[in-house]
């Protein structure tokens, strides 16, 4: 009998994590969408060291206003050519 245990329980220690990402989508209807995800704040002292947390939590607020700019000006490109 063979005993292998799953893979499934293993903790695998990751080495990138996806902290602000931004999208500009078109779907089949030909609608654009605008899509944003952003790193939780409340999670960044728990899955980062120290040292790199306030500097986290700066990239993401900046990243949060551009992205808001980002979008508006997608608005307003498509309101002007629609």
């Amino acid at each position: 009998m063979n005993n292998r245990k799953l893979k499934g329980n293993k903790k695998v220690k990751k080495t990138e994590a996806d902290l602000a990402v931004f999208k500009l989508l078109i779907n089949n209807k030909g609608q654009f969408i605008t899509e944003k995800s952003l790193y939780p704040q409340s999670k960044i002292n728990l899955h980062f060291k120290k040292e790199n947390a306030g500097i986290i939590s700066a990239l993401l607020r900046e990243s949060e206003t551009n992205f808001d700019m980002l979008t508006e000006l997608y608005e307003s490109i498509l309101k002007k050519l629609v």
